[in-house]
């Protein structure tokens, strides 16, 4: 009996290998980012939080999330320190410490250059020259205008700085995703500007540290995403962001 037991045991434990066990909670970085990312501890809410949310509950994993500026998110990411974050764009340079999740991508989302005058509009990148440009620090944005150096980039912990500055005539320009343009010149309430010329937006996606990843946690979570990404839950959850009113 006693051995009979020890088997039924043995077997438990490899079943649980199996299927992976969760040794701890996922570290899951973010950054404020509304509508997809809106970050008042305890509170983390927006979009792509609440669509995680769902998932990983359906997954049965357990969560945690660290609030940090973008840049600070990547590099403990590829250090190890941290195994998740929701929403980058995929690059060349993020593929050496990041496996992207492309089972499960995110919507594309164009990147649009906001000025404070009219008469200072975007219509083409060269209008960019001898502009003052206010960048997310760690954000990628299009190949065409990040891997050249023509242009004056000033690096900033988050848009809302950046909106701002461009209100006091620190600078002349901000590259934002357009949802998050949109959501913070309408909170903030900031006479803005959007110009005409965009760029095209890429998925996102969520992506897992190289130095953390689990093949059998990322494929029940991916799992998981699937069966909820057009539930009545998700539907609900788009819904309150992206069609109504933003606060």
């Amino acid at each position: 009996m006693r051995k009979l037991v020890s088997g039924i045991l043995f077997c438990m434990l490899l079943l649980s290998l199996s299927v992976g066990v969760q040794a701890a909670p996922l570290r899951v970085v973010v950054n404020h980012a509304p509508p997809y990312r809106i970050i008042d501890p305890p509170y983390y809410g927006g979009y792509y939080i609440e669509l995680f949310q769902l998932a990983a509950a359906q997954a049965g994993l357990e969560i945690r999330f660290l609030s940090v500026p973008l840049k600070r998110g990547l590099q403990m990411l590829e250090t190890g320190d941290a195994d998740l974050i929701l929403g980058p764009n995929r690059t060349a340079e993020r593929e050496k410490f990041l496996t992207f999740l492309t089972e499960i991508p995110f919507p594309a989302e164009d990147k649009v250059f906001v000025v404070a005058h009219l008469d200072q509009v975007i219509t083409n990148l060269n209008d960019l020259q001898h502009k003052r440009i206010d960048v997310l620090a760690g954000a990628a944005y299009h190949p065409d205008f990040d891997r050249t150096s023509l242009f004056n980039k000033h690096e900033l912990k988050t848009y809302k700085q950046g909106l701002q500055r461009l209100t006091r005539d620190r600078s002349d320009v901000v590259i934002i995703p357009e949802a998050q343009a949109d959501w913070l010149i309408e909170s903030l309430h900031l006479s803005l500007f959007k110009s005409p010329y965009r760029l095209r937006g890429a998925p996102s996606y969520i992506a897992w540290s190289r130095e953390t990843y689990q093949a059998d946690l990322a494929q029940r979570l991916i799992r998981g995403m699937q069966q909820v990404q057009n539930s009545p839950q998700a539907r609900a959850i788009r819904h309150h962001y992206f069609i109504s009113p933003s606060p």
